[in-house]
């Protein structure tokens, strides 16, 4: 199996081992001078003086040592700090196991350390390598101790099955920790699909499909809202309602085809002009409405000025070069305005500039 590359997200874990090894430090610093208060008065099957040097200072220095070494590697090189834990926890359990009396039957369980310590980050080359090492331990452990008699082969055995089954577990605890990865990533997976879906369920519910502006009903909304806005926060506001003149005769002429180019060419010509705090949206049919905000109504007035003037000296190619033009009508809202109202003064002066030519901007 291929380990994975290191992972950002490790770096909690990396500081709780860590903080294991400090621990385990202390916690074998404190059983020593536990034995030497206990076992010393001349118990100690060697002197006082040299359990000190031996047993104590020399072991728990090299400890220091490679735990400070290790955080070196985890402040200025996070990266290879995975990778050097994992080490370090065999050089660990080594330094223990050398330093401990050969009479202790038990101190090879010291290496179940860098066992759990490669279970930890669920990577099966980590624990594959850890077993191999414990393995090669073992063997030259158990082959070199000359005539054992049953109990010590009892002992051995009991030892080899413990690491065997922990190895066996390992690899079984690694496997449901993926499973359960794959579980939340494919979770999060359709949760991130689902987020996404609303979002373009929520867009084609408020967009035009063909002109991309807002629709009918997005227009409502917003207006009303604007207007409730309004009499807590005031702010100039116009609505302009903007209408292709002889549409009808566009589409018996050319064809409905044709009609779509020309609504998205006007939708375009509104869309370029406009600033990022107006909103245009098609009202429905040949019809648009654009709600310009915070400005004067002469700089909207002017705004909505080149956009007649650009579509009408923009000429149509599938129309053979032919030319369209729009009527608008506008209204100024004040503060007592409502939103029926607002819509309708606008909609009135769209049917005065209708009335009196055509191509042109009335504002009531």
């Amino acid at each position: 199996m291929q380990c994975l590359l290191h992972n950002p997200r490790e770096k909690y874990w990396n500081r709780m081992l860590l903080n294991a090894f400090w621990v385990i430090l202390l916690v074998y610093f404190a059983s020593q001078l536990l034995v030497l208060i206990v076992m010393g008065n001349g118990r100690l099957l060697i002197s006082e003086k040299e359990y000190i040097h031996i047993r104590m200072v020399l072991p728990d220095s090299m400890i220091l040592v490679l735990l400070l070494l290790l955080e070196g590697i985890y402040r200025w090189k996070p990266t290879l700090s995975e990778i050097s834990i994992i080490a370090a926890s065999h050089v660990y359990a080594m330094i223990i196991i050398l330093h401990i009396s050969s009479d202790v039957a038990v101190k090879p369980f010291i290496l179940l350390i860098p066992l759990l310590v490669s279970m930890i980050y669920l990577k099966s080359c980590y624990l594959i390598g850890s077993s191999a090492i414990c393995l090669i331990y073992l063997v030259i452990l158990f082959g070199s101790g000359g005539d054992y008699n049953y109990i010590e082969y009892t002992e051995n055995i009991i030892i080899v099955t413990i690491f065997a089954g922990t190895s066996l577990a390992g690899f079984a605890i690694i496997g449901r920790g993926r499973d359960l990865i794959q579980s939340l990533e494919n979770s999060e997976k359709s949760e991130q699909d689902l987020r996404i879906q609303n979002i373009i369920m929520d867009r084609l519910s408020k967009i035009d499909p063909l002109t991309d502006l807002y629709n009918h009903k997005t227009f409502h909304e917003y207006l009303g809202w604007l207007i409730e806005h309004q009499q807590s926060n005031p702010f100039p506001m116009q609505l302009a309602v903007l209408d292709i003149d002889n549409f009808k005769q566009v589409n018996d002429r050319f064809g409905h085809w044709v009609g779509d180019i020309v609504l998205k060419h006007v939708a375009a010509v509104v869309l370029k002009h406009i600033c990022t705090d107006d909103f245009a949206a098609r009202y429905g049919g040949e019809e648009f409405v654009v709600i310009l905000n915070a400005k004067p109504f002469e700089s909207s007035r002017e705004i909505m000025e080149k956009i007649r003037a650009e579509i009408a000296a923009h000429p149509i190619e599938v129309m053979g070069g032919q030319v369209i033009t729009v009527s608008i009508g506008m209204h100024d809202f004040a503060g007592a305005d409502s939103k029926s109202y607002v819509f309708q003064k606008a909609d009135d002066a769209l049917y005065e500039a209708k009335k009196s030519g055509k191509n042109r901007i009335v504002a009531l």
